[in-house]
């Protein structure tokens, strides 16, 4: 019989995983799998917040076009879980720092002490941080009246009378867009805009002005901040767009510490954040199994 279990080496012994993931969305997934699958002692540690959990279906996602993103993940964990090295920890990760050969965090789980984990390897897959919206009502419907991609969401409002809320100079942009998707198409600035809620036949919007009006679907910009904090404290380097300074497998500028996802691109697709988990997935087993390139 196969022995599952990964090769033990003295360096691997001192250390809790061979690496762990933070974030359990698709990028945090995706490189789960590709270090399990190589027999590495990998724990996800996911606080079950993604962005997206409320959308109602993933547009575009390749195999699996409409699928909601909670189905995906479910599946995932699912597929998961046959490999025997792989863990999964419900918690939020409250400090990362290195230790020699590799890295400490603490993580925090509801109605459980802080804990310290070690691991040769990290991956940071923790998406974004978005901010409230201006629009009052707005984001109680975030993820199904009240979208933002035209490339998740455009094609199934091709049909529908879709309003554009945001500044200026979004929905200049929006307009070079969303008419590729979308023929009923009308603009607000979001100071314009009193209040979005559900109504009987669709979204119903009140503008300041006292108008009030009824649409399928609003496309509204959205602003979201990096989470920096866990990325900053491991010293990993920045480019001048503020994104995570990364090679071609998702690793940092700290060895052995790498990004996917949100974290690591400004569009926040679900097929973009699989690649790049996958990639720096693929990037840990090169960091646990090779040696060191020489300096």
């Amino acid at each position: 019989m196969t022995n599952p279990e990964p090769p033990t080496t003295a360096a691997s012994a001192d250390f809790d995983f061979d690496s762990i993931v933070i974030g359990g969305g698709a990028a945090g997934l995706a490189a789960s799998m590709v270090l399990a699958r190589a027999r590495r002692r990998v724990l996800l540690i996911d606080a079950g917040a993604q962005n997206n959990l409320r959308t109602t279906h993933a547009g575009g996602v390749f195999l699996h076009d409409g699928e909601a993103p909670s189905a995906l993940y479910a599946r995932a964990l699912e597929q998961l879980a046959a490999y025997p090295t792989f863990e999964r920890l419900q918690a939020t990760v409250t400090s990362a720092g290195a230790v020699d050969g590799g890295f400490r965090i603490v993580s925090s789980a509801e109605g459980s002490p802080p804990e310290m984990l070690t691991a040769r390897t990290i991956v940071l897959a923790q998406g974004v941080q978005f901010a409230p919206s201006t629009i009052p009502g707005a984001d109680a419907l975030w993820g199904t009246s009240v979208v933002n991609c035209p490339f998740c969401d455009g094609y199934e409002s091709r049909d529908l009378h879709v309003l554009v809320a945001g500044t200026s100079d979004y929905l200049t942009h929006m307009a070079a867009m969303l008419p590729a998707w979308v023929d009923d198409l009308s603009y607000s600035e979001s100071t314009e805009i009193a209040e979005m809620k559900p109504g009987v036949d669709g979204l119903e919007v009140s503008f300041t002005d006292g108008r009030s009006e009824t649409f399928g679907r609003a496309f509204v910009q959205q602003e979201w901040t990096q989470r920096t904090e866990l990325a900053d404290a491991l010293g990993c380097a920045r480019r001048d767009d503020g994104l995570l300074q990364l090679d071609g497998y998702g690793q940092t500028t700290v060895a052995g510490v790498f990004a996917a996802g949100d974290q690591s691109a400004n569009a926040m697709q679900v097929n973009l954040a699989v690649g790049s988990g996958h990639a720096a997935g693929t990037g840990a087993v090169f960091a646990l199994v090779l040696p060191p390139a020489a300096p």
